[in-house]
């Protein structure tokens, strides 16, 4: 079943409770007042039983066993009077009336027989009873002569159709006293929701939500820091980047003084003077941090301060990497480096009176160079990836170290289906692992084989060394970010490919063999997204 959008659950909760609310408040109210105003009628008719039977006229008419006319004519005159009084009958011990508001009645038995109880003398009483008239409610009162002898008894009564005439205006009362309270509250609900939606500036409730989730979603993802806090020095806002350079176990709640998560903060200082700072250079939990320290100005006054800030070291480690920018530098450091020795081995010839061989060694060296930049930049025609290769091939040459290139391999700039910074980063560090490790090795045999195959639906690449190998202890933590057998800081390198590789869903398959060398293959196969709807096809 659909979710209801939240607008909707907020206003059918604002109404429901106000709705149960009035409706129990009314409920209460109704039954309080129908239970006073049947207290109130039973009140009444024991008072008026009581002042009847204790009349003296009244035990004087029924010893003399003869209804009274001045008697009765007066009992009329106080009936006009008591108006809530229906019926009001004075019978004798055998229940013979000698009184009745109705004169037709006079002189007729009493009908009901609810009266034996008080004949037979019980304390005042009432009942619900059916009598000449119709249902009532009685009060029964005995008449005692001066010695207590019962003489007869007095019975006051309402007509139970009075009385329910007097609860259905009740009800009618509080129903529409009902329909008043519940049009009042769903216009409060409504002037509520409104004014929600202006607190909300403008946006309804579900649309604030979605808003405060994708920004959400949006900070957690960027790789720079975000906190902020309100007037008072407390959290308001920290993405996940934030969490993990200040090295928090978890997420912080909201309200939590800024201060005791980062004693060094400087940013209740922006909060105070209401002036931003910019590109602040500091060291957070030892790492260095480039900040931008910014003011929340609301109505012309400081409602917070935001700090934006991103680990510099990081930044230009990745930067460095993802771009290539590293092995560009060390492939014309390379080059100085071979074009310092070449110019050396001239400079000695020339100090040894040998000109002509001068001419040899350049045409000789020329021709070598030529030729080696020739294959590269035939095969390779991405001129960044040719660039590398020839830096490490360089490279190589100077430490006894064999870097040939695949006679199959070929790569053009059209063929290209991933970015070339991808290429380079990958390259560039297995060559560099296997450089190093034919470096540290006394082998007779040193050769690293490259492999580049790149073509529109894929691409292969390969690197297969000469070296000692991997140990089959270690083989399945090579890929773990710090891991490695050189020492500390290092171990960067093959995390930095796993990852991109599995970004870019390629697959890594290595051989390795001790004493022999290792063999790396990072194969990319031709990708296809299709997006319908959530729908996502690769």
């Amino acid at each position: 079943m659909k979710e209801k959008p939240l607008e909707y659950q907020i206003y059918v909760s604002q109404v429901f409770s106000i709705i149960l609310a009035i409706l129990l408040s009314l409920g209460v109210s109704l039954h309080y007042n129908l239970v006073t105003n049947k207290n109130s009628l039973d009140m009444n008719i024991k008072n008026a039983g009581i002042f009847i039977s204790r009349m003296p006229g009244v035990a004087d008419m029924l010893k003399k066993e003869q209804p009274s006319e001045s008697f009765n004519k007066y009992m009329d005159m106080l009936i006009e009077e008591l108006d809530y009084i229906d019926v009001v009958t004075i019978c004798n011990n055998d229940s013979i009336r000698f009184y009745h508001n109705n004169k037709a009645l006079i002189g007729k038995s009493f009908v009901g027989g609810d009266e034996a109880p008080i004949l037979n003398g019980s304390f005042p009483y009432i009942t619900n009873g059916k009598g000449t008239l119709g249902s009532q409610r009685r009060a029964f009162f005995s008449i005692t002569d001066d010695q207590g002898k019962i003489l007869g008894f007095v019975m006051v009564s309402v007509l139970t159709a009075n009385i329910f005439q007097s609860t259905r205006n009740i009800l009618i009362v509080f129903s529409l006293l009902a329909l008043v309270l519940l049009s009042i509250g769903f216009i409060i609900s409504r002037i509520l929701y409104n004014r929600l939606k202006t607190i909300l500036l403008g946006y309804r409730p579900e649309e604030f939500r979605k808003i405060h989730i994708e920004r959400k979603e949006v900070l957690d993802a960027l790789d720079e820091g975000i906190f902020a806090i309100n007037a008072k020095g407390e959290l308001s806002l920290i993405n996940e980047s934030a969490k993990k350079i200040l090295d928090l176990d978890t997420m912080p709640e909201y309200g939590t003084l800024l201060t005791e998560l980062y004693p060094e903060t400087k940013l209740p200082h922006v909060l105070q003077t209401g002036i931003p700072e910019y590109n602040i250079s500091l060291m957070i939990k030892g790492k260095h941090i480039i900040s931008n320290r910014i003011p929340i100005i609301e109505n012309g006054k400081t409602a917070g301060a935001v700090s934006i800030f991103r680990n510099k070291t990081e930044y230009t480690r990745l930067a460095e990497e993802l771009t290539g920018a590293r092995y560009m530098v060390e492939t014309l450091r390379s080059l100085n480096h071979e074009f310092k020795n070449k110019l050396h081995v001239i400079l000695g010839f020339i100090e040894m009176g040998h000109p002509e061989k001068v001419t040899d060694f350049i045409i000789n060296i020329s021709m070598s160079s030529t030729l080696a930049i020739n294959e590269v930049t035939k095969q390779i025609q991405v001129s960044s990836i040719a660039a590398l290769l020839i830096g490490k091939i360089i490279r190589a040459n100077e430490l006894g170290i064999s870097l040939t290139i695949k006679p199959d391999s070929f790569c053009a700039e059209s063929e290209l289906h991933l970015p070339v910074d991808l290429y380079i980063t990958i390259l560039g560090n297995l060559i560099e692992n296997s450089i190093e490790e034919l470096n540290d090795q006394s082998c007779s045999i040193k050769e690293i084989n490259v492999g580049i195959n790149i073509w529109q639906s894929g691409s292969i690449l390969s690197v297969d060394d000469t070296g000692k190998g991997i140990p089959a202890d270690i083989q399945d933590k090579i890929f773990e970010r710090g891991f490695s057998t050189k020492g500390e800081g290092r171990g960067s390198g093959m995390f930095l490919i796993n990852k991109l590789v599995s970004q870019h869903h390629g697959t890594i398959e290595m051989a390795s063999e001790e004493n022999t060398g290792t063999s790396f293959t990072i194969t990319f196969a031709e990708e296809e997204y299709h997006v319908s709807g959530n729908n996502y096809r690769r």
